[in-house]
This record gives structure tokens, C-alpha cells and sequence, in this order.
């Protein structure tokens, strides 16, 4: 029995994406804004002031001097991982949850959410993309849907996995057909009712099926970030076994075996790099 209304009920009573995320990604549509601006615009929300001195406090982040201020933090690890840290933080509370519905442990999903932002980001320079925040932000949320789809998908699991089965569909179209819609479908939704623009929106619901949405370099590099960490072993869970990669979308933007390993590096690099990030929220 499909449960799409009661579904999307559930979207409907998510709470609100931060308002002070909102401001900064407001703030980051200005190439020149300062990371001082930034941290103005953050220093009065306790909570995100809380998980980045967390992260900065790292031990795996190195230093032996506690950092107790967004400004010091400023200092510590600088500009462009100081405003990763903080959009970082917006969806903390979301993505942390087990996702046992999709397979997924507490953590697994906000690990994976987190290299395919810092993959996406990485790519821009590739591919030309000059929006990095915006990359980065459709990489975090990408699979947001799964947050609510999960107790339903739980619920259908043997359904949905014996349609994908039979009729050789994808985990997503199983989802669609057994309850109406599907967790991509549902994350669109979301982003909609956190008033995010319509390519970040697009980039999110078509994050799967890239064909089917308005194409734009953000929705190819969502995409293709999605493919390399699914191809990783990261984070895939019940949906990655049975996962549609669009070869003709790669293809037409010279996307080749040359390319796809470098990808790879560029994974492995963002997993070295910001390891400390992915250990502390994971």
C-alpha cells in the first residue's frame, strides 16, 4: 500500500533548516565576503558555535592550544574549512540519526554526506563550477529524504527489495512504486520547505535520475560525487547495491575511465584532508 501522504506529513513536520545557515549561504553569494562576516553572522547560535569548536578542537586537526571562540577558530584552521565547518554543523542534528530503514548505522549517513560535499566542492575547479558553497551545501543534503523515508522503507524493505529484484528496477524506483515516492523525491521537498533556490533543489531531488531534471553543472557534479563515494563503499547501504549510474550524462560532460580515476584521488585526497571533520561528527 502506498504511503505517500502520510510521507509526506512527515516532511511537512520536520523542524526548519537553521535561519543562520540560510544568512551564510545569503552571505557566500558574494564571492568577497569576509570570513569575519561570516562568523558575525554565526557567533550568536549556540549550537553551531558549539560543533565548531568541537571540530576544531580535534586532536586530529593538531594544535595543542584550545580553541574557545569562533575567532580563534577563524585562526586555527582558516577561511574556506571554517565555512565548511559551519554549513557542516546546519545539518548535523539531521544526518546524524541511524538510518536503519536504508541499513545505515548512526553516523554512516552523515560520513558519506560529508565526502560527497567535500568531493563536490573539490570537483569545481574540474569542471568549471564556480559556486563551491553551493557544491558543497548539495552534497551534505543530497540524501536528506532518507531521513524520513527510512522507518517507511523499513517497514516495505522485502517489498521494495524483491520489485528491484524481479523486474531488475533501481532501489530508487522500487521505493517509488511500493510507496509513492521516493527518498530523492522526498529530499526535493524538503529542500523546498527550507525555501533553498531551485538549483540547489534540483541538484538534491534528481541527484539519481540527473536526466530527468533541468540540467546544470551542479546536478552533473552532485551526480558523479555520488557515484564515486557509492563506488567507494561509502555509505551506500541498502540503495547503493542497487544504484543507476547515468554513463550517457558522464560521457557528454568527458567523463572517461582517465577521469573517473581521477575522481578517485580526489576522494581519497578530501578523506585524508578533512578526515578530522568526518571523525568528530561521525
Amino acid at each position: 500500500m502506498k504511503r505517500t501522504r502520510e510521507i509526506l506529513e512527515k516532511v511537512d513536520a520536520l523542524p526548519p533548516f537553521p535561519a543562520v545557515i540560510h544568512k551564510v549561504l545569503a552571505l557566500l553569494q558574494d564571492p568577497l565576503v569576509s570570513a569575519e562576516r561570516i562568523v558575525e553572522a554565526v557567533r550568536y547560535d549556540q549550537s553551531i558555535t558549539a560543533n565548531v569548536l568541537k571540530v576544531c578542537n580535534s586532536a586530529l586537526l593538531g594544535g595543542t592550544q584550545r580553541v574557545s571562540s569562533l575567532k580563534d577558530a577563524l585562526v586555527r584552521i582558516g577561511n574556506k574549512p571554517l565555512i565548511r565547518v559551519i554549513l557542516s554543523a546546519g545539518g548535523s542534528d539531521v544526518l546524524q540519526k541511524e538510518v536503519p530503514g536504508y541499513d545505515l548505522e548512526r553516523g554512516a549517513l552523515w560520513r558519506h554526506s560529508i565526502l560527497c560535499a567535500l568531493l563536490c566542492e573539490s570537483l569545481c575547479d574540474v569542471f568549471g563550477y564556480g559556486r563551491k558553497d553551493k557544491a558543497f551545501t548539495a552534497g551534505l543534503l543530497h540524501d536528506v529524504g532518507k531521513v524520513v523515508l527510512s522507518e517507511f522503507v523499513g517497514r516495505e524493505y522485502g517489498k521494495i527489495r524483491d520489485a528491484a529484484t524481479a523486474a531488475n528496477f533501481t532501489f530508487l524506483d522500487a521505493e517509488s512504486g511500493i510507496l509513492g515516492v521516493n527518498h530523492a523525491e522526498a529530499g526535493g521537498r524538503i529542500g523546498e520547505k527550507w525555501n533553498f533556490d531551485a538549483d540547489l533543489v534540483n541538484a538534491i531531488r534528481h541527484h539519481h535520475d540527473p536526466a530527468k531534471g533541468d540540467p546544470s553543472a551542479l546536478l552533473f557534479l552532485m551526480h558523479f560525487s555520488d557515484v564515486l563515494c557509492l563506488t567507494s563503499g561509502i555509505g551506500g547501504g541498502a540503495d547503493g547495491l542497487r544504484y543507476n549510474v547515468d554513463h550517457e550524462l558522464l560521457k557528454a560532460h568527458g567523463i572517461g575511465s582517465k577521469e573517473f580515476d581521477l575522481g578517485m584521488l580526489r576522494l581519497a585526497d578530501v578523506e585524508h584532508d578533512f578526515r578530522g571533520i568526518v571523525a568528530m561528527y561521525g
